[in-house]
Formats: C-alpha cells, sequence, structure tokens
C-alpha cells in the first residue's frame, strides 16, 4: 500500500520552474518531464529540526536522473520507489541541512522542475506558539520529591532518563531502547538488552502479536525518547532489532501505518519539563501494530493547561516520527479528563493533526469547564455553607443541578483553584512562585498566565502598579444563579434574593470580591476568537469523535456526564447535526477502549476509501460504521442502543430513556441558572427583567432587591454571548507565515 501524507490538511504548493522564470514554454520543442513534489512530513511552512520527507511524482523512470537542489546547493539524496507503473514513477526521499528559517527546494530533470518553499523551524520551539513560557525548570532543576528524592523520568525498560540538560531549551539525549511483553502473567513490559547481540536467541518468556493487518511478529517494541519543543517525547512501536532500524522510506514490516497519539490529564500552569508523557507502552495498542506517540507537554497538567503548546507539540513530534519512520495513514487521539480537553481544542483549532479522536472522561475545553467549577468552588460555597443559612445538601446540590451536595463541596471545593494564580504545581520550586506580599515578581501559576501568549497581559494597578497579570475571560454579571431551582419550587424566594445578593465575585488573583466578577472583553473575544471555547464548527466539524463515558455523577465527581452533553450541543447548533459525534456510557468497571480504537480504525479507513466530492463533514458521516452508535451499558451487561438525549426541560429528573434512566446525566451551576445546553456563553448580553419568567409572585419590596442585584439586566440566555463566534484555525502567536494573530 502506497503511504500518504501523515497530516490530512494539503501540504503542498508544486511550482513549475518555468512559470517562476516567466516562461511557461519551454525553448525546446521536446516535452519537458513532468516533475511534481509533495511534502510530506507537515505543511511545508512548519517544518521543524532541519529534514523534510517529500514524495516526487514524474515520468522520470530512472531516479539518478532526478537532480535536488537546496537553496541553490546540489544535494545527494536517496530516492526511494514506492510506486510506479507505464506512466509514472513515485519516489520518496528523507531531505536533510535545511536551515532555520525560508528554504527553496528544487527537483528537476529532462527539462522539467518543481520547486517547493520551505519554512523551518528549531526543534526547540516555538513554531506557532508565540513567546515560549518562563521561567522554564528543566528536569534537573525541578523541585524534589516530599521525600526529598529527585524526580526522574522513567524511561519504560527500568532506567531512568538522563537528566543533564545539553542546552538552555532543556535538550536531553536522544535514546533508542527496546523492550518486550513477557507472556509470564502480570510480567507486562520487560527490558530488552543488548539487542546488537540478540541474533537469533530471544528471551523464553516472549510472547507474540497479531497485528491489525493479520501478521503474527514478535511482541518486541523500539522505544525512542528524546526533546522536542523542551518536552521530553516518547515513540513506541513494534519492531525486530534483528532487522534494520526502521527509517520514513523503509518503515519497520511490523507497523500498521497508524499513529495513537496519547494526551493526559490534568490542568495546571505549567512552566516545567515534566516528568511523564500521555503513556506510550499501551500494551493492546502496540500489539495490533499502532505507533504510539506523546510527550511531556501533552500532558494537560504539565503543559500549562495550554492546548496551542499541546498542539505544536503534537504537531512537531508526528513531523518527526514521519521523518524518522514513515508516512501514517491517518493519526487517531486518545486520552481521558485534560486529555479529552486536548483532544478537542486541537481537533477544533488545528484541525490535520489529529484525523479521529477519542476523547473519555470528555471536558468541552478548559474555560468553560472553569466557569461551573471555579463558581462552584468560591463564591457559592462561601454563601450556601453559611451556618446561617440552615440548608440541607440537598438544597445546595439542586442549585447546580448536581447529582449530590458533595461534588461542589468536596470533590471541586477542596481542588486547587486552576484560576488562581498561587496554584502552582509541585514541581515548580516554591521560592520561584508568586506571593502578591513575599514574591510579587514570582511565577504565576493560573491557567491565564499560563497562557499569556494567547490571551495577554496588562496592569491591575489595584494588586500591582509595576506587573502585568495575564488577563481572564470569566465573567458572572447577569447570572441569576438557581433561578430553574426557583421556578422547580426546590428553593424559595428568601434564598433565591439572597443567593444572589450574596454570591459576589472574585478578583485577579481569585480573591473573594462583594461585586459580581467583570470578564475582561479582550479575553472574551480571545477565548472564542482562537479557539479556546470550542465551537461546533470549522475544526470539530472535520473529525470523527468517539466520546467514550464512563459514568461518575453518582459518585460524586468532577467527571459529569453533562460535558459530553454540551459538546454535542455546540455540534449541533453550528452544524445542524452531530452526527460525527458518537456518544457511548458506561460503568467505570468496563473497557471500551480496544472496540473504539477498532471502530475508529474502520470509520478513517472508510472515509479514506470516498474520494467524492461531497463536503466532509457529509463523507465523515456516511463513513460512520453502521454499528458504532451512541449506546450505553447496563451493569448486568445489558447493551443498549438508543440516541443519547440530554432534556433540558427536566434538569433534576433526566431519566426520560432507558440510558438515562441508569446513567441519568445532572445539569451544572450555569444551565440551573437557565443558560444553554452549549455551556459557552463567557460574557451574557444583558435585558431587562422580565417578571413573567418566574413561576413566583415578587412582592414590591422583594423586586427592589432583585433590581439591586441586575442594575443593567439579567442574562439574555436567548442570544449568543459577548463576541461569541466560530473559531478561526490554524492561528500563530508568534512571528511565522501562518495567520498571523493580532490580539
Amino acid at each position: 500500500m502506497m503511504r500518504t501524507t501523515g497530516f490530512s490538511v494539503p501540504a503542498l504548493v508544486t511550482i513549475c520552474l518555468a512559470a517562476l522564470l516567466g516562461a511557461c514554454t519551454p525553448p525546446s520543442s521536446d516535452t519537458p518531464a513532468r516533475i511534481s513534489v509533495e511534502v510530506l512530513s507537515n505543511r511545508p511552512y512548519l517544518l521543524s529540526g532541519g529534514d523534510v520527507l517529500i514524495e516526487v511524482s514524474t515520468d522520470i523512470a530512472d531516479a539518478h536522473k532526478l537532480q535536488v537542489l537546496v537553496n541553490d546547493q546540489p544535494r545527494a539524496v536517496e530516492m526511494v520507489p514506492v510506486a510506479g507503473d507505464g506512466e509514472g514513477q513515485v519516489y520518496r526521499a528523507l531531505i536533510d541541512g535545511l536551515t532555520d528559517g525560508d528554504n527553496v527546494l528544487q527537483v528537476s530533470a529532462g527539462g522539467g522542475a518543481s520547486q517547493v518553499a520551505l519554512v523551518n523551524y528549531p526543534i526547540a520551539g516555538p513554531i506557532f506558539s508565540g513567546e515560549q513560557q518562563t521561567p522554564y525548570f528543566c528536569l534537573s532543576e525541578l523541585s524534589p520529591l516530599a521525600n526529598g528524592q529527585k524526580r526522574r523520568f522513567a524511561i519504560g525498560n527500568g532506567d531512568m532518563l538522563d537528566d543533564s540538560a545539553l542546552d538552555a531549551a532543556c535538550s536531553l539525549p536522544t535514546r533508542v531502547d527496546y523492550v518486550y511483553f513477557s507472556k509470564t502473567p502480570d510480567a507486562g513490559f520487560l527490558a530488552l538488552r543488548d539487542v546488537s547481540t540478540l541474533s537469533g536467541n530471544l528471551p523464553d518468556d516472549l510472547a507474540y502479536t497479531r497485528t491489525s493487518e493479520g501478521e503474527e511478529v514478535p511482541f518486541i517494541v523500539r522505544l525512542e525518547t528524546g526533546t522536542i519543543n523542551r518536552a521530553i517525547y516518547q515513540i513506541a512501536l513494534l519492531h525486530d532489532p534483528r532487522t534494520p532500524a526502521p527509517s520514513a522510506t523503509a518503515p519497520s514490516s511490523a507497523w500498521n501505518e497508524r499513529i495513537v497519539y496519547t494526551f493526559g490529564g490534568g490542568c495546571e500552569a505549567g512552566y516545567y519539563q515534566a516528568t511523564a508523557t500521555g503513556g506510550v507502552l499501551r500494551e493492546s495498542i502496540l500489539g495490533k501494530g499502532y505507533a504510539v506517540l506523546s510527550s511531556t507537554l501533552n500532558v494537560n497538567s504539565q503543559g500549562g493547561c495550554n492546548d496551542v503548546l499541546s498542539a505544536e507539540t503534537a504537531m512537531m513530534v508526528k513531523e518527526h516520527f514521519i521523518d524518522h519512520y514513515g508516512a501514517p495513514l491517518f493519526t487517531i487521539g486518545n486520552g481521558a479528563s485534560g486529555g479529552a480537553m486536548q483532544q478537542l481544542l486541537i481537533a477544533g483549532a488545528y484541525p490535520g493533526i489529529l484525523d479521529g479522536i477519542m476523547p473519555r472522561m470528555t471536558f468541552s475545553d478548559a474555560v468553560s469547564y472553569m466557569t461551573d467549577s471555579e463558581e462552584c468552588a468560591m463564591p457559592l460555597r462561601g454563601v450556601v455553607n453559611d451556618p446561617a443559612l440552615g440548608l440541607s445538601d440537598e438544597t445546595k446540590a439542586a442549585i447546580g443541578g448536581w447529582p449530590n451536595w458533595y461534588l461542589c463541596d468536596v470533590s471541586l471545593g477542596e481542588r486547587p483553584d486552576r484560576i488562581a494564580p498561587d496554584d502552582c504545581p509541585e514541581p515548580i520550586p516554591v521560592p520561584s512562585r508568586y506571593d502578591p506580599v513575599s514574591n510579587p515578581g514570582g511565577v504565576r501559576c493560573s491557567i491565564y498566565d499560563g497562557m499569556r501568549n494567547i490571551f495577554g497581559e496588562r496592569l491591575f494597578p489595584e494588586i500591582n502598579s509595576e506587573r502585568a497579570f495575564a488577563v481572564s475571560p470569566h465573567d458572572n454579571v447577569g447570572v441569576q444563579y438557581g433561578l430553574k431551582a426557583l421556578n422547580e419550587g426546590l428553593i424559595d424566594k428568601a434564598l433565591f434574593l439572597t443567593l444572589n445578593e450574596r454570591i459576589g465575585g472574585w478578583d485577579i488573583d481569585f480573591q473573594p470580591l462583594s461585586t459580581r466578577t467583570v470578564g475582561d472583553d479582550a479575553a472574551i473575544r480571545i477565548a472564542y476568537e482562537t479557539g479556546r471555547v470550542t465551537s461546533g464548527g470549522t475544526g470539530l466539524a472535520a473529525v470523527p469523535i468517539i466520546d467514550d463515558r464512563p459514568y461518575l455523577d453518582h459518585e460524586g465527581n468532577f467527571h459529569a456526564s453533562v460535558y459530553s452533553f454540551t459538546t454535542r450541543a455546540r455540534l449541533i447548533r453550528d452544524n445542524g447535526h452531530a452526527d460525527n459525534y458518537v456518544i457511548r456510557r458506561h460503568f467505570s468497571n468496563l473497557s471500551l477502549e480496544d472496540e473504539n480504537l477498532e471502530l475508529m480504525n474502520q470509520w478513517l479507513m472508510k472515509l479514506r476509501e470516498d474520494h467524492s466530492d461531497a463536503p466532509l463533514l457529509e463523507r465523515i458521516v456516511r463513513a460512520r460504521p453502521a454499528t458504532l452508535q451512541d449506546d450505553c451499558f447496563t451493569e448486568a451487561g445489558e447493551h443498549i442502543v438508543e440516541d443519547a438525549v440530554f432534556d433540558t426541560d427536566r434538569l433534576f429528573d433526566n431519566t426520560g430513556s432507558r440510558c438515562n434512566a441508569v446513567f441519568p446525566p445532572h445539569a451544572g451551576l450555569r444551565l440551573v441558572a437557565g443558560g444553554p445546553l452549549s455551556n459557552d456563553i463567557l460574557k451574557c448580553e444583558l435585558r431587562p427583567i422580565d417578571y413573567r419568567d418566574y413561576r413566583v409572585e415578587f412582592t414590591d419590596e422583594e423586586k427592589a432587591r432583585l433590581e439591586a442585584v441586575f442594575p443593567q439586566g439579567v442574562c439574555d440566555w436567548s442570544r449568543p454571548g459577548v463576541h461569541q463566534t466560530e473559531n478561526q484555525t490554524w492561528l500563530s502567536f508568534g512571528p511565522s507565515p501562518v495567520n498571523l494573530y493580532h490580539p
């Protein structure tokens, strides 16, 4: 099978050299050779590391006649044939030695020529993420563990990575190791040492595996570890070390030509190199022949909760794989919680890096999730936990539509405040952390400070008149907390009024305010335009999605099932349907990972076969396997196939379908306040209070209280939020030739 470009967005602009010279008709009467060049590594203007994999299509039968120039200098290149017939040949070649910045690649022969402009960036980055985080702590600089031991990066074969940085970009030596999967029960992966002397002597306990292509091969994994974009990356794939090392033009014969890219969870501010990837030694995935890739900046709790940085890192690691292992048929994203956030955000804002995504424990994005979680964690708890109010846990839970008060009070309330500047990850040395009094110049660890390359900064003179802080898009002006609980008779007028009078807001240091929080206007616009809040159109309308939803609502876990429905609601709003999005619900003791991977593989393979001119979303929908539908699995093992539906008219008893009866979805604070299921309005448009909205009668005194709380009016949820729009894609936040974005 001929391999295709590893990035699904077209990566080629082929230019006739004669046309560049102003002479489209060659001077010779002989017909010039037909030559075209395609860049397989990445988009031609987003290359990194100094090399590029190209594919040359030509009617020149002898590859030795093809001449390659890089920046007008001849280059000896091995052209490897990958396809051919009586009418033409297709060759591949890895070109190295690109300089940083602009390059021109030309391939010519027989009077014909093709050239392409290339832009190369340093392997340490950045490319489009903008100014890199500072400070940035290398592996050897991290704060020690609680027991005083150094934080180390475990290779996966029992060794620890040498943490001696080679330069200021925290570069570490690249190494290749081998592990094998043992057939001894519970032994897992074991180190395979001295591979150069293996010959025919393989370990006695070596397991064999059958790939998705039907090949039975030794379960031996090549494991590459190195640094790209200041992150530690790993690449794992099946390869027998007794055969030549894989390359872009001679891939491992056990590889099934597919990539799974793993993303790790959490959401913290970053600033450090970290000690774990999203996990690459995945037995069931590797055993089927997939290559598995990840890096430390693809773990959301380590990468600053910065999906632009995660996208850039994934793109660079994937490019490195293509240049040194071969171009894949497609790349599938995999990961839970913060790993799900990254997949949806990357697919939405940087389409083509991932061809299909499998989010688990989905959050639509970090910004809109933080609206619910942080309003619960600080201002709401401060009101309803007042003993003087004497509220039951059931009444408190009703205000948020949650299954129990534990979700807000403990599961969210006792977690760190991700939008607070003092919520620093443990590996950041304590003396370096921000304190408004003792260390005002220290590292600010709110997720918005971690994304200041995107959101920008300004002075907040009431806190610090000399240092700019990153701006925040959060706003709760006009929000009527508990509105639907009031109308359903779950809380009374007195509590509704008291709640909205007292809830207040917070300042840029996440300290309580008696007044409501006013979001930064620029930050709100940036959040929408740049894709930090996912929309259903643009990128998410161009990717198959299997949402794996372990049900945790009943446990009071903040991974609530409503976030699968908020994501679907955005797709329906923007595309008219969500037929590229499948929700599969089950209890956490059941794993669907292997089945979902096979279904995604079928989906993407069928999509590749559709060469029609139909819109991409239409082709995605009709390529979906017939057996892949919204479904759920009961604890007794019953499989129920039915559309996953969230009934916004039944926020407090959403059990109107068979699956919902088993897995009842719950609401969230903003939905109970009357917000849309899409849950993506950061700052609402306001309208005057309309007393017909309430199923209770307010006295004149009560009306006066309500109007004092909302002097500018209340949220008009029927309208899009302030600045709300579909996001742009492939934005750059630094000096590069792609859609440069100016906040």
